[in-house]
């Protein structure tokens, strides 16, 4: 029995990860805002059904087709460190997805554009900012609380903005955004 769950669990994934890559090649072709679900299911050899059976309409699906292409920090935190300390953890962090910015970097920026004018979409990464922002705000009031120059939201909204800018900007002036002026900027907010 146990084996059966596990093709049906396989096959799920096979068809998502078909679809997917439908997603992808037709946006490429045509752009995430004329890519239609008919073209995508076609693509992939699949109904439009299959597309709502495994996922909740487009914006779902192209979300969960761009994702993997996110260029996303995960900085460590050090307990007790400086605020200005911390602040070069992030900006590490931040340089160390420099070199990558040119992969992908036409279908994120376009994917952000298709995000703009899709409002369900809008929304949804709406929320994950919120809740990016509220987790960075819960930790720069837990550690630094009042010794910050500006208040924990703004701060916490501040730091996703420059890092987001100095990826896109990478792509721009590539010799612009050196690993000294991206810590140099966060380091800045340190106060």
């Amino acid at each position: 029995m146990e084996p059966e769950i596990a093709r049906k669990g396989d096959k799920r994934e096979r068809t998502r990860a078909k679809l997917i890559e439908a997603a992808l090649a037709v946006a490429a072709e045509k752009g995430f805002v004329r890519a239609s679900l008919d073209e995508i299911a076609a693509r992939a050899g699949m109904t439009k059904g299959s597309i709502y059976s495994n996922f909740e309409g487009k914006a779902d699906l192209m979300l969960a087709a761009v994702s993997p292409q996110a260029l996303m920090t995960s900085p460590r935190y050090e307990a007790g460190a400086p605020l200005k300390r911390q602040m070069r953890i992030v900006a590490e962090a931040v340089v160390a997805l420099l070199p990558r910015t040119h992969e992908g970097a036409g279908l994120r920026a376009e994917f952000q554009l298709y995000a703009m004018t899709d409002p369900e979409l809008r929304a949804r990464m709406a929320r994950t900012y919120e809740a990016t922002f509220d987790q960075i705000e819960g930790v720069l009031n837990r550690f630094y609380g009042d010794s910050l120059a500006m208040p924990a939201r703004a701060m916490a909204v501040t730091m996703q903005s420059l890092g987001m800018g100095f990826l896109y900007q990478h792509v721009l002036t590539p010799e612009a955004v050196t690993p000294e002026v991206v810590i140099a900027a966060y380091e800045a907010l340190a106060g």
